[in-house]
């Protein structure tokens, strides 16, 4: 999955009928969300974009700008202050310094609150300087119910987001590879400078343990938030995110989301999306355009009719993967689904000769007679002089 623009991503998902509790799975959840991780459509609900406290899962905003502001070795120093976050932690000393990719795994894994907050004023200076950055992060993404006074969750009135804001976040973080290997560890151990009593992290999503197809992604637990869980599966190819807030148990919630997802929805090959696209200046003239998403979420029996929103030409150098165009389909809900439109292959600048005449092969053979001829005048009329 590429990179995603907050339009599309908000556009996307907010269109389209959201199923019924009636004829849904049954869950305590107050807020719920089952959505498909590619096209980012909501296959299912309960109270989507009603604003609750996140707890925990708020980490996940932290971590995807934990991946996008830091290098993984970037030693972070934890601040004078550190020891006053309270509850889950690992325990960080003033002035300690961890790297970014082990204060990752302490995020995700331990659910460290000081550990967000070392990443804060890493980042920012102060927490109260990254809770802004979040803010703009989330609405770059199509979170536009969310509010964040912190990075880590913990209790503020002012803190808060929404079942739908959180699939997002999850869906982008699923998109990086970093974000994916940390998701799914269940046990790992991390290089500290100073607290090296406290260095094994394990994580705190059961589902990991009696699932092999849990790939993460965050618990969380506050008195007012109650039992939350951000999830992600994959089966067959088909990956779903779940989204459970104040949950009376996130285990039995998240299960009966993804038995009804993998029931009641199938995989089908994005049929028929092959288009040949001109190429100018060009080793060749024509390319046939594949699609980047070999296979589509749908309802059992379900077809779509794909209009392709493709140019009738780009200019070379053309690299492989780059999307050149899509395809478009509105579904039986009323969801558009898109569908990029990417080059096989590299296509690079062909030779200037080619360049200049258009690649024919004939029109180039004339220009170089000619070219050649014109040369030998020239010669002819300087000996002449």
């Amino acid at each position: 999955m590429g990179k995603l623009s907050t339009i599309t991503l908000f556009a996307a998902c907010a269109i389209g009928a959201v199923a019924s509790d009636a004829i849904g799975p049954k869950i305590s959840a107050k807020s719920a969300v089952l959505m498909d991780a590619d096209s980012g459509k909501v296959l299912w609900g309960r109270n989507i974009h009603q604003p609750r406290f996140p707890a925990s899962t708020t980490k996940i905003l932290t971590a995807i700008l934990l991946i996008e502001r830091c290098r993984m070795d970037e030693a972070i120093t934890a601040p004078e202050d550190i020891e006053t976050i309270g509850e889950a932690s690992i325990h960080l000393k003033p002035k300690e310094q961890v790297s970014a990719g082990d204060m990752l795994k302490a995020i995700m894994l331990r659910s460290a609150n000081d550990a967000c907050c070392a990443v804060a004023n890493h980042i920012s200076g102060s927490v109260e300087e990254f809770a802004k950055l979040m803010n703009d992060r989330a609405k770059e993404l199509g979170c536009l119910n969310t509010h964040f006074t912190n990075p880590n969750g913990l209790n503020d009135p002012n803190h808060q987001t929404t079942a739908f804001d959180l699939a997002m976040m999850a869906r982008h973080a699923m998109t990086d590879p970093t974000f994916r290997e940390v998701a799914k560890l269940r046990k790992t151990k991390i290089a500290r400078s100073i607290n090296q009593a406290d260095r094994w992290l394990i994580s705190k999503n059961k589902l990991l343990k009696t699932d092999k197809t849990v790939e993460g992604v965050k618990t969380g637990y506050t008195n007012p938030a109650g039992r939350c869980f951000v999830g992600s599966a994959t089966r067959n190819g088909f990956r779903l995110l779940t989204v459970v807030l104040k949950s009376e148990d996130w285990i039995v919630d998240t299960n009966a989301l993804l038995d009804y997802g993998f029931k009641t929805f199938t995989l089908k090959p994005s049929e028929g999306l092959a288009k040949p696209i001109e190429i100018k200046g060009g080793t060749i003239g024509k390319l046939d355009l594949t699609a980047a998403t070999p296979a589509t979420v749908v309802k059992p029996n379900e077809t779509l009719q794909w209009v392709a929103r493709i140019p009738n030409h780009v200019s070379a150098p053309v690299v492989k993967g780059q999307v050149l165009g899509h395809w478009e389909a509105v579904d039986g809900d009323g969801f558009v689904r898109r569908v990029d439109a990417i080059a096989p292959v590299d296509v690079p600048l062909a030779p200037f000769a080619s360049r200049l005449v258009g690649g024919n092969p004939g029109v180039i053979l004339i220009a170089l007679v000619l070219g050649t001829g014109a040369y030998a005048l020239r010669r002819r009329a300087r000996s002449l002089v």
